[in-house]
């Protein structure tokens, strides 16, 4: 047997879990799985953060060296995503990040390192984004990305 992983999204000042995600998407609410069509964001304006954890159930010994990246997709003029880990959650925010200050590194080389999880079923650390425009971002949609978050199973 091996680990199930899925990825989970908190959000809302109580922080509301949600398992096995369907996407990260950024938007103009604070929300999961978000259609961005319905909650696009105005060129100049950030996205709300998405707090992310990677959770790990099945049968596993450890996980370890975990690895957060973009691993796809371009940026347009003028969007940057900033990206943090293992920060303790916050209500996510719309204002410019204090918390995602770094650029979301583009290779598993300068990847991020969430922590670990402890046990079994179990979250990682947490992965804040932003995405941030400015006010020559382009109307309309994005490119897509991918994050990557690999780790090492035992």
């Amino acid at each position: 047997m091996a680990a199930t992983f899925e990825f989970s999204e908190s959000n809302t000042v109580a922080e509301t879990v949600t398992n096995g995600i369907a996407n990260a998407n950024f938007g103009s609410v604070d929300a999961v799985n978000i259609v961005p069509t319905n909650d696009p964001i105005t060129a100049g304006n950030n996205s709300f953060e998405k707090w992310l954890r990677g959770r790990f159930s099945g049968t596993f010994t450890s996980i370890a060296n975990l690895r957060f990246f973009k691993s796809a997709g371009t940026f347009v003029t003028g969007e940057a995503i900033k990206a943090a880990v293992d920060a303790t959650f916050a209500t996510p925010t719309d204002t410019t990040s204090i918390v995602a200050t770094v650029d979301i590194p583009t290779t598993e080389g300068a990847a991020l390192t969430p922590a670990a999880p402890a046990g079994n079923p179990d979250f990682s650390g947490y992965m804040t984004l932003q995405l941030q425009t400015t006010v020559s971002t382009p109307p309309g949609a994005v490119n897509q990305k991918t994050f990557t978050l690999k780790y090492d199973e035992t």
